[in-house]
């Protein structure tokens, strides 16, 4: 995911004489340029002029010049006075010292556009992945912590806004938190309601990489197991599945929405978060949402569904009063919100 548009796009369109398909090809130069910067640093050396950033941090003067013009066209800095600053959105997604820095995950995203997309023709013929990326992770204790560290950024500046649209009974006692390692969103609701427990059931290797405040070590049990095979009990009043439907088989989504049901309470509420096909304005968005649906077919055989379908699910499965809900004003993530 580009944390800024491709600036070469825009010209490659304008100039016919500049096959389009160039900008593609240097927003993948952009990104291992962005990958190198992190890895080396430079986000949290900054402010400094190129000299004064490579003396600092052991760097060819030259290559440093180069990767910081080239990181100041992408947007990701800006210069003033022979010195370079990270711009907001840089400051905000990477550096270390911000709680939504993504720079632990890039070590995912590099490996899945570098290898897994390497194998989209191979997808595209069989309808199938050629690795399950799950598979992967659970096997590769530093992909599935670098996995980990990209979604619990993205949760971390997500979650309280997320939480706050979640209405919970003042009776609820129990959550069920279907692939939550992260545990962010479980917490995000505990802080708010501090008469809930949460049980958060995942994959052994994912919840390696969960991480509990102190407050809540009381509140939260982590599960070892899988959500597609557990028996998952029952007197749960809450239920969250944040980004789960999309690698489901409409089997498999169906099975587990029923099994979700009888875990819960009569009057319980499953919230499922997810991003959701049709309703996005704008061809960027939209385009994202393509690419994201492609990714899910590559990585795990999953796709991204309307929320009419969704909803139709959830009412097979024997919930009522289905709801759609936009905290977040962006189709990174919606609610579906239903009660048993």
């Amino acid at each position: 995911m580009p944390l800024f548009p491709n600036p070469l796009e825009s010209v490659a369109f304008r100039l016919s004489v500049v096959p389009p398909m160039l900008a593609d090809y240097f927003g993948v130069l952009g990104f291992h340029s962005l990958v190198a910067g992190a890895r080396l640093g430079v986000f949290d050396a900054l402010p400094a002029s190129a000299d004064d950033l490579a003396a600092k941090l052991q760097l060819d003067p030259r290559g440093t010049h180069a990767l910081l013009r080239s990181l100041t066209g992408l947007g990701y800095l800006r210069v003033r006075r022979g010195r370079y600053h990270p711009t907001r959105p840089a400051r905000l997604w990477l550096r270390t010292d911000s709680p939504s820095c993504l720079v632990e995950g890039f070590d995912f995203w590099e490996r899945s556009a570098t290898a897994l997309w390497a194998n989209l023709d191979k997808t595209i013929r069989t309808g199938q992945p050629a690795t399950s990326f799950y598979a992967l992770t659970e096997n590769d204790p530093e992909l599935s912590r670098s996995f980990q560290a990209w979604t619990a950024a993205l949760a971390r500046r997500q979650g309280p806004a997320i939480a706050r649209a979640i209405r919970v009974h003042r009776d609820a006692r129990d959550v069920l938190d279907v692939g939550g390692s992260h545990t962010i969103h479980s917490t995000e609701l505990l802080r708010l309601h501090p008469s809930l427990h949460a049980t958060i059931i995942d994959l052994p290797e994912a919840l390696n990489s969960a991480v509990i405040e102190e407050p809540f070590r009381s509140r939260i049990t982590l599960w070892p197991a899988s959500f597609l095979e557990a028996d998952l009990g029952e007197g749960y009043d809450v239920a969250l599945l944040f980004n789960i439907v999309h690698g489901l088989s409409d089997a498999e989504a169906a099975d587990l929405l029923a099994r979700v049901a009888k875990a819960l309470n009569p009057g319980g509420t499953i919230v499922v978060g997810d991003q959701f096909r049709g309703a996005t304005a704008g061809r960027a968005s939209r385009t994202l949402l393509d690419l994201l649906d492609l990714n899910y077919l590559l990585a795990i055989g999953g796709r991204i569904r309307t929320y009419p379908e969704v909803a139709a699910m959830l009412a097979d499965a024997g919930f009522a009063g289905v709801r759609h809900r936009r905290p977040l004003r962006s189709p990174a993530t919606e609610l579906v919100v239903a009660r048993r």
